[in-house]
């Protein structure tokens, strides 16, 4: 073997083990990982149960269930369920267990179980919530039997009000609107063209385009939540491609906007300066 040669193996020799400190970096010790409250992957629960025993109203039970990748809040209310919501409740399957002990030889009144505040059931798997006495920022929580510790966050997502649960979109994900009756006029798809009722000579796809998109993609920034009233009359018709009718009632109030879904009884404040629009198709005239 020539010099040559055999100083090329030497340098690949002396590069490999260089390339090998820089990887594995001996005697330098693995980053600490946290043990976490469940093993469970969020992409794997299908039904999620809440209980909240601090809450004395048909809201006190929430059930969740996934439909095509999409939540749907099943009980009290069947409606479309607000997705960052859920996502923020997920979370809690990886949260952080500060601390782990066996249930077997205490005493669970001591952390509040006996009684919980709270229950969560991601498809079989529970989790109990107990008080946070003497402690800051924390909270006991049960699974199976063993006492977890974790932040207090999670506790206070689980008792908000039943409104933030609620899908803030003014009509449901995807939908395909195609015919549209507003105050003073009626737009309506007819062999894949818009027409309007009274008859526009000067209609703009652009206008009702953009109307149309307005409509499906508008969320509320706040919602409250009333008796739903199905004998009301609509001033909005929004027929979808589904064979599902949406029908709102503006609220007369000349401080904000808003629309009460007559069949949910949900009541949508929208932004005041989206008024028009959501009411107005461009170049038509219309009254409110």
């Amino acid at each position: 073997m020539s010099k040559r040669n055999l100083l090329n193996i030497l340098l690949l020799i002396f590069t490999l083990a260089l390339v090998a400190v820089i990887i594995f970096e001996p005697g330098k010790e693995k980053a600490f990982m946290p043990p976490t409250l469940t093993q469970l992957n969020a992409d794997d629960i299908q039904t999620i149960k809440i209980s909240r025993a601090s809450i004395k109203t048909n809201e006190n039970e929430l059930l969740f269930r996934k439909t095509a990748n999409k939540w749907q809040l099943i009980k009290p209310y069947q409606i479309p369920a607000n997705t960052f919501r859920v996502d923020s409740i997920l979370k809690l399957l990886s949260a952080v267990s500060l601390s782990q002990n066996t249930l077997n030889n205490l005493d669970l009144n001591k952390f509040g179980l006996d009684t919980p505040l709270a229950t969560i059931t991601f498809n079989d798997t529970s989790i109990i919530f107990g008080h946070n006495k003497s402690l800051k920022n924390h909270r006991y929580v049960k699974i199976d039997s063993t006492l977890h510790m974790i932040a207090d966050t999670f506790y206070y997502q689980l008792i908000a009000k039943i409104e933030s649960y609620i899908d803030h979109k003014l009509l449901p994900e995807n939908s395909k609107i195609i015919k549209l009756l507003l105050p003073g006029i009626k737009l309506e798809q007819i062999n894949g063209i818009w027409q309007s009722t009274p008859e526009a000579d000067d209609l703009s796809a652009d206008a009702v385009t953009q109307l149309i998109d307005e409509w499906q993609l508008s969320q509320a920034f706040d919602i409250e939540k009333i008796h739903p009233q199905p004998d009301s009359k609509a001033d909005i018709m929004i027929y979808l491609h589904d064979k599902s009718i949406s029908r709102f009632k503006i609220k007369p109030d000349q401080d904000s906007f808003t629309l009460i879904n007559i069949d949910s009884g949900i009541s949508y404040i929208i932004a005041k300066d989206r008024r028009n629009k959501l009411l107005h198709l461009s170049g038509i005239e219309q009254n409110d």
